[in-house]
C-alpha cells in the first residue's frame, strides 16, 4: 500500500460516492480507532465545501447501534453523512430518519487505510447498478426464495409483500445509502417464515469472528436461529456473541443480500466481503431500516460462497453466477 494508493480511494469517496457537491453541509463520524481516516476525509471535503464537520462517537459498540443524541441530531442537519466508526449505524434508526429527510448516507464501518486502498473501489459502480436494479425488480415481485449450496445450505425464505433494496455503493440523490466497496442487492424476508440450514463458509465479518477456517452450520426454524453446531472455536465466539445480546431478536434471519462487485475478495472486512461477487450473505438481527419489522440495536452479516438461488421457480444464481 502506497500513500497515493489510498489518498486515490479517500478521492473517490468523497468525490465519486458521497458525490458531494460545492456548498453542501457534510457530517463524518469517527471513533478513536478511525479519527485518523476521517481527518482524511474532512481534508479532501474541503476542497469542495467549507461546512464539514467531524464528531467522534463513543456510543457504537456494536454493529446496529444508535449514536448519541448529539450526533442523531447533527444528522438530521445534514446534506451528506459519512459513517466512519468502528461497527456500522447503518442500520440505526438515526441513520433511517435522516436518510427519509434526503441526506445521503456513505456507511463505512471498520474501514482502513489498506481497504482504501483496495481494488475493491475500482470497480464499475455504474455498471453495477444496473444488474443491482435488475435484481431488485426481480426481487419486488416473487414470494420465495430458495438457497442451496453442496456444502449442505438449504434454506427457504418468504419475501412476499417485502420491497427489495438496490444498493450500487454510491449516493448521488437524496435519501441515498451507499457502503463502497459493498455493491448489493437485499431483501428483507418475512421474519417468521424461514425454514433450514444454513452452512456458512465465508466470513461473518466482526471481530470476534470473522474470514472462517472451518464451515459453521446453522439451523433456522420460523425465521429464528434454533442451533449453531458447536464445533470450532470461531462457532463458539458466535454463539457467545449472540447470547451476550439476551434477546431473541439478535437470532432472527433479517436480510438476504447479493454481492455484485467483481473486483472484492473475501478479506474479513464488512463491506469487501458483502459486496463481494459470487457470494451472498444473510443478515441476522435488526432490519426495520431496510423493510422489515424487526428493531434491535444489532444487526450481524453471514457470508457464503458459490450458492444456487431459486426466486420462485426463477434460476437466479447458479453455485455463485448470476443469470440474468
Amino acid at each position: 500500500m502506497t500513500y497515493k494508493e489510498f489518498l486515490k480511494g479517500v478521492k473517490l469517496l468523497i468525490n465519486s460516492y458521497a458525490c458531494l457537491k460545492f456548498n453542501e453541509r457534510i457530517l463524518i463520524i469517527t471513533d478513536k480507532t478511525t479519527i485518523q481516516i476521517g481527518l482524511y476525509l474532512k481534508q479532501e471535503a474541503l476542497n469542495v465545501t467549507d461546512k464539514v464537520f467531524c464528531i467522534v462517537s463513543n456510543n457504537v459498540l456494536h454493529h446496529g447501534c444508535e449514536p448519541e443524541k448529539e450526533i442523531a441530531d447533527l444528522m438530521l442537519q445534514s446534506d451528506v453523512i459519512i459513517g466512519l466508526t468502528t461497527y456500522s449505524i447503518a442500520h440505526s434508526k438515526a441513520r433511517k430518519m435522516a436518510t427519509d429527510k434526503g441526506a445521503r448516507y456513505l456507511s463505512l464501518p471498520n474501514y482502513s487505510f489498506e481497504q482504501l486502498a483496495s481494488s475493491a473501489l475500482q470497480a464499475d459502480y455504474l455498471k453495477a447498478s444496473v444488474l443491482a436494479k435488475k435484481i431488485k425488480e426481480v426481487l419486488d415481485l416473487s414470494n420465495k426464495i430458495k438457497v442451496v449450496t453442496k456444502k449442505g445450505t438449504f434454506l427457504e425464505l418468504s419475501i412476499n409483500k417485502r420491497i427489495a433494496n438496490s444498493c450500487p455503493g454510491f449516493c448521488d440523490q437524496p435519501g441515498m445509502m451507499g457502503s463502497p466497496p459493498d455493491i448489493e442487492t437485499n431483501i428483507a424476508p418475512i421474519e417468521t417464515e424461514s425454514n433450514g440450514f444454513l452452512v456458512i463458509d465465508g466470513s461473518i465479518p466482526c471481530k470476534e469472528v470473522g474470514l472462517l477456517k472451518k464451515d459453521i452450520k446453522i439451523e433456522i426454524e420460523k425465521g429464528i436461529i434454533k442451533k449453531i453446531e458447536i464445533k470450532n472455536f470461531q462457532a463458539i465466539a458466535l454463539n457467545k456473541l449472540l447470547e451476550s445480546q439476551n434477546s431473541y431478536k439478535t437470532k432472527i434471519l433479517a436480510e438476504f443480500g447479493i454481492g455484485l462487485n467483481s473486483k472484492a475478495k473475501l478479506c474479513g472486512r464488512m463491506l469487501e466481503d458483502e459486496g463481494c461477487l459470487g457470494t451472498i450473505h444473510f443478515g441476522f438481527g435488526s432490519n426495520s431500516t431496510i423493510g422489515g419489522l424487526n428493531s434491535i440495536n444489532f444487526h450481524l452479516d453471514f457470508v457464503i460462497k458459490n450458492a444456487t438461488v431459486y426466486i420462485d421457480d426463477f434460476l437466479l444464481i447458479e453455485k455463485g453466477n448470476i443469470l440474468i
